[in-house]
Formats: structure tokens, C-alpha cells, sequence
């Protein structure tokens, strides 16, 4: 399923649903979420051994499904594009949570955009869409 923007208000993230294997920093990275995109949490199913088997979190309308990898699957960082009015407010949190700047708010074509690296090598782009 395609990213999709309703009434300019609910964010897409990928799809509905994006898996991310991340490593021993699920429970870090939950924290960065809800603090720099007020993420919700939507599940966390937790391993015998207190690893996460599968959380669930939730931006703006948009889940991101994550679990701390293992041998079968080994961590790897995420792409993300984030189309919200409050882009710009998840770029300025980000950098004030450890993330590091790819590129600063700048108008596009397509909207007001920026990138960031977050802690565990994954990249965001949020952008404020344009409105047509």
C-alpha cells in the first residue's frame, strides 16, 4: 500500500505497517519515538528473555512495527518519510535526541522538508506537504 496524506492531517508511514528489526535498542528507540514524534504505543509483546518480540507504535495515523533482532533476523536501519504539518517540530526533537541533521528545513517542490539521522542509523524525512 502507497503512502497517503487525508484531509493533510494523517500521516502514512511507508505502509500501514513497516517492520524494523533493531538491534538491543527497541525499548531506547520507543522512547525517542514518542518523545521526538509523540508516537503512541500500540503493542509490545515481550520475549521470556525481556527483549521485544513485536511492539507496535503509532505517529500521526501510521504504524511502525519493530522487534529486537536476533540470529534468524539481524538489525538493520529503516528509511522513513513522513508527511505531517509537524514536520519541522519532529526535525528540531530529533536533534535534540541525539538524531544528527542530513539536511535542514528547506523549501521543495513538493513541500517544506528535512532529514535526520536518528541514533541507530535510521533515516527520516519529514516533510509539510503542499498544499494543492
Amino acid at each position: 500500500m502507497r503512502a497517503k496524506l487525508i484531509q493533510h492531517e494523517i500521516t502514512r508511514i511507508l505502509s500501514d505497517n513497516y517492520a524494523l528489526p533493531c538491534g538491543k535498542g527497541c525499548r531506547e528507540i520507543i522512547d525517542f519515538l514518542k518523545e521526538v514524534f509523540n508516537a503512541d504505543i500500540k503493542l509490545i509483546v515481550p520475549r521470556e528473555n525481556g527483549s521485544i518480540m513485536h511492539a507496535e507504535v503509532v505517529i500521526e495515523g501510521g504504524t511502525i512495527m519493530f522487534a529486537n533482532a536476533n540470529d534468524d533476523f539481524p538489525p538493520f536501519p529503516a528509511g522513513m518519510f513522513i508527511h505531517s504539518p509537524n514536520a519541522i517540530t519532529f526535525y528540531d526533537k530529533a536533534l535534540k535526541n541525539a538524531a544528527t541533521s542530513i539536511q535542514e528545513p528547506a523549501q521543495r517542490e513538493y513541500g517544506l522538508s528535512a532529514g535526520f539521522e536518528d541514533a541507530w542509523g535510521n533515516v527520516w524525512w519529514v516533510t509539510v506537504p503542499e498544499n494543492k
